[in-house]
């Protein structure tokens, strides 16, 4: 099965990651949020893997730029990650595909977010 990298291929942490499973050998599927839309399985299996809170990039600028309002509404939803709020989630993430934290590795294994140590022990 392998991996699959999630991300946006020039994103600076996501170019450490290139770089990391490269220099380690490993070979991964890369699904770029600029040319594809994430669907709500792969969605709901990111925050059955790593939780709501991980998934979701509250420090980016993405989610920065949403009004007051949006904002609110998103944190009330993960505050309460139940279906209908994951549907509003869902939603707001397939507009907003930069607010999903980078990278995510799906597949044999699963990593959130980019640290050279965990890269190392997961994949060396």
């Amino acid at each position: 099965m392998g991996i699959t990298i999630y991300g946006i291929k020039n994103c600076a942490t996501m170019k450490k990651a290139f770089d990391k499973l490269e220099s380690l050998a490993v070979d991964y599927q890369f699904f770029d949020y600029k040319k594809s839309v994430l669907s709500e399985a792969e969605f709901v299996a990111f925050v059955k893997a790593f939780g709501i809170e991980k998934v979701i990039n509250k420090k980016g600028t993405t989610y920065r730029k949403f009004d007051e309002a949006t904002k609110q509404r998103v944190e009330a939803a993960i505050a309460k990650p139940d279906e209908n709020n994951l549907n509003y989630l869902y939603q707001i993430v397939k507009e907003n595909q930069s607010l999903i934290k980078r990278p995510i590795i799906m597949g044999d294994k699963q990593a959130v977010g980019f640290d050279d140590a965990s890269y190392q022990q997961l994949f060396g």
